[in-house]
């Protein structure tokens, strides 16, 4: 049986775990929602591909080029100050937005590709930093329905800002949409002040004494050196060229050149993919068990999966058969990304763990950022259905990848005892 003490740890870690949960459904939500709707406009005003793509450029940029700089920072320092300082200038970014708005009514392209941009920079060091606080707040035999319950809610939160977000944009001027996402970053900023990390006996505390520059180095030598991390790494980085293939900007114009729809029409496809994606975490949470048992073998076969459902979605003639598609995809997609970060969270260890996502989020983005750019602008030159089916075959390629990969393949996450 427990003792009075054990059971004080759980629930405290329990509590402050859901006050990371509301840092992390509030963010997404602000963040994904004024994205969206920037999109719209952007697009709706240019009727460009590319220019609607920038949104994307400007996003991704500032990982590429920060990640090293975030992953140190987030393991040197408390990692909830680290949400509230960069919720902080989340919040001044919006409110810069608020201001500029109260003229004409609209923005430069440009200046709403910084303003996103400063977002971005933001959330390059706020993401790694709540995804790495999660193992510090509960036990690692929770840590697949940890992220389980992460993904449901951040994919709610995705489908709310794809549904909504197109029809705000059409009938409330922006204006009036930025102080709804201030509103959200004052929620998650208050809410991480409250959290508070349990400390283990064991963990280390060498990263301070380390310069910043050697601190970057080692992060990146056990990366490199990690049976687990660095194949992982590798199958995400690859992963997401094909992944370009699914920016909001190309799949528009799916919709509207292969199957003669419209932007309501490319809604719906995200939400079907984003209710996909919320059953399928919520199935991981059913499968828990089995998931810790098996998590390389699950995250191989998703990979190959992906790459079949693709080349179903370029084949697709009708937009609601691209919705029942996109919808498919959902639950494979959900359960590898839990299978993933889990089983990072569970082989890294705690004092590597940011600049382990921030690396992570540093390579995906490079790639992500150059495939968006290159496969909108091929669109120009060939047919939108034939760059999915090269991303579908992309896919597949990864899929081989891990499956070449013994220590992927067979990985399981390990249950440990924490001392406290």
């Amino acid at each position: 049986m427990l003792d009075k003490c054990e059971v004080t740890i759980q629930v405290s870690q329990r509590v402050h775990f859901l006050f990371l949960w509301v840092v992390n459904i509030a963010t997404t939500l602000a963040i994904e929602l004024f994205t969206v709707t920037i999109l719209v406009s952007i697009f709706e005003q240019t009727e460009s591909t590319l220019m609607a793509a920038g949104t994307m450029v400007a996003r991704t940029m500032p990982p590429f080029l920060l990640g090293p700089v975030a992953g140190v920072l987030v393991d040197r320092f408390p990692r909830k100050n680290m949400l509230i300082s960069m919720g902080f200038i989340q919040i001044v970014l919006i409110g810069v937005a608020i201001c500029l708005l109260r003229g004409d009514g609209h923005l430069p392209v440009i200046t709403i590709y910084l303003i996103l941009a400063g977002l971005s920079v933001a959330d390059t060091f706020h993401r790694p930093a709540r995804m790495s606080l999660i193992p510090s707040l509960i036990t690692q035999g929770h840590l697949v329905k940890a992220n389980s319950f992460i993904l449901a809610s951040n994919q709610i939160m995705m489908a709310i800002s794809y549904t909504v977000g197109g029809w705000l944009i059409l009938s409330i001027p922006l204006c009036q949409i930025a102080f709804g996402v201030i509103v959200l970053f004052a929620i998650a900023t208050f809410t991480a002040v409250h959290i508070v990390e349990i400390q283990h006996k064991n963990a280390k505390k060498d990263c301070g004494r380390e310069s910043f520059w050697t601190s970057c180095i080692t992060g990146w030598n056990y990366l490199r050196e990690h049976p687990i991390a660095r194949p992982l790494t590798i199958m995400e980085t690859v992963e997401h060229l094909p992944h370009g293939i699914w920016t909001g900007a190309l799949m528009l114009a799916f919709t509207t050149k292969a199957l003669q729809g419209d932007a309501a029409d490319w809604g719906y496809q995200a939400t079907g993919y984003f209710t996909g994606m919320i059953i399928g975490s919520m199935g991981a949470l059913a499968i828990s068990d089995w998931l810790s048992r098996y998590p390389g073998r699950i995250i191989v076969v998703n990979a190959c999966v992906t790459g079949l459902l693709t080349l179903a979605y370029a084949s697709s003639q009708t937009v609601w058969i691209a919705v029942m598609c996109a919808f498919v995809f959902g639950p494979p997609f959900a359960i590898r990304d839990v299978a993933q970060d889990s089983l990072l969270q569970a082989s890294v260890e705690k004092e590597q763990l940011g600049r382990a996502y921030a690396t992570r989020e540093m390579l995906r983005n490079a790639v992500f950022m150059f495939a968006g750019i290159f496969f909108a602008w091929l669109s120009g030159f060939v047919s939108i259905r034939t760059i999915y089916v090269v991303g579908g075959v992309l896919y597949l390629m990864t899929g081989f990848y891990a499956m070449s990969n013994k220590e992927l393949r067979e990985s399981r996450i390990i249950q440990k005892t924490e001392t406290v």
